[in-house]
Parts: C-alpha cells; sequence; structure tokens
C-alpha cells in the first residue's frame, strides 16, 4: 500500500512524527491499540490526518490492522528482526562503499561528519536517548552520502525500524557503538570504499545476536 499524501500533509507528517515517537519511545508498548478519535485529541488535529498517518505507519510496518482490533504497535518477532538484518547487512555496505567512492571524486557529504560530531558527543554525555537518535541519524547520513536516490527511498521504513530497535538494544555499549561508527567514517571519508563496505557489514552483523534477544520470540519458537 502507498504511502498518503494531500492536503493535509503538513499536519498528517505532524501526527505521523508524533505516532512514531511513540511508538519507539515505548509509550505506546507493542500490542497497544491506537483509536483514531483518542490520537485525534491527545494530538489536537482531526482524525483525517491521524487516519493517513496510520496508514503511513503500516506502510513502515510500526502498526497492524485487523477487522476486530483496528490498529495496534506492531509487537517486533525473531522473524521480524532477522529479516530486517537481511536487508540492512546488504543495503547499508553498499551505501558505504558508495558513498566511498563518492568522497574519493570528491563529493563530501558535510551531514555524516555533522553525523560523526553528534555521536561522538551524545557518547561523551551518556545520554540514552540522544545516543539512540545521534546513531540511528548517522546510519541515516551515511545513505544519504550514497548519494542514490532511489537507496534513499527505499531505506526510509528500514531506518525506522532500525531505530525503533535501537531503543530495544539500549543496553548496548555506546562506546563501542561509537568506535564502529568512527572506523566505518574513516572508511568512508578518506574514499576506502572497499573497507567502508566490510566495516559497514560487519558493524551491522554484529548487531544481530544482541537485537535478536531483545524482541519478543515467534509463536512456534
Amino acid at each position: 500500500m502507498a504511502r498518503t499524501s494531500g492536503g493535509s500533509a503538513p499536519l498528517t507528517e505532524a501526527a505521523e512524527s508524533a505516532i512514531r515517537e511513540g511508538i519507539i519511545s515505548g509509550r505506546y508498548p507493542p500490542g497497544a491499540r491506537l483509536r483514531e478519535r483518542e490520537l485525534s485529541e491527545e494530538l489536537g488535529v482531526s482524525r483525517l490526518p491521524v487516519r493517513e498517518a496510520l496508514r503511513n505507519l503500516r506502510h513502515d510496518g510500526f502498526i497492524m490492522t485487523s477487522a476486530h482490533r483496528g490498529a495496534t504497535v506492531r509487537t517486533m518477532s525473531t522473524t521480524g528482526v532477522d529479516e530486517l538484518f537481511d536487508l540492512r547487512v546488504r543495503l547499508e555496505p553498499f551505501a558505504a562503499e558508495r558513498a566511498a567512492h563518492r568522497y574519493s571524486e570528491g563529493h563530501a557529504h558535510p551531514g555524516l561528519e555533522e553525523a560523526m560530531e553528534a555521536t561522538a558527543h551524545a557518547t561523551e554525555t551518556g545520554s540514552l536517548e540522544h545516543i539512540m537518535t545521534a546513531n540511528a541519524h548517522f546510519h541515516a547520513q551515511v545513505v544519504e552520502a550514497a548519494g542514490h536516490e532511489l537507496l534513499s527511498e527505499l531505506m526510509v521504513p528500514v531506518l525506522s525500524r532500525s531505530r525503533w530497535l535501537f531503543a530495544m538494544t539500549a543496553f548496548r555499549d555506546p562506546h563501542l557503538e561509537f568506535q564502529a561508527h568512527h572506523e566505518i567514517y574513516a572508511a568512508v571519508s578518506t574514499g576506502n570504499d572497499r573497507l567502508a563496505r566490510l566495516t559497514m557489514a560487519a558493524h551491522i552483523e554484529a548487531g544481530r545476536g544482541p537485537s535478536l534477544q531483545a524482541v519478543s520470540p515467534d509463536p512456534e519458537d
């Protein structure tokens, strides 16, 4: 199902962002029902942008809908996490490789350096919320640095769900995460495309195990 848009786009985007952040933060926990009327009152908007926002969040994999319960927050399963990592370990190394190649041709991406600095600052201050946000932003900026429009579009829901997963794995050592990001940044910014690809792949794969431990097992497991 395609994402919705229209005359209420600014209100839809605001509602979508608020609901997404509520899901990521745990304010709307897995399995929670998301009622249009209640969300409309909570967010101070009409039900139409809320309805469109819920459709978009379903498209991005944050919620599920059924005839009996309506919209509910998706419960991330081991299968879902495995599938997410299967995509990430293929797409993000490609993004890092392409970004490094662009750097080697003189096409630096200022947003990546800014993201690296933000990650360093968040790690130093020790704020889990800032660390989570900065780490997710770093991965997004690697994708942007690749300069590949279709890849950027495809990665929107992948990165959004990854950020949700980052919130579930806040127990991971932030200094190790920062070190991995620094190595990726060094490879990209020096134009070493092969090293950038391998370093990103290793970093993502290292997160698979801890992420699987953080989510609900599949019913048949």
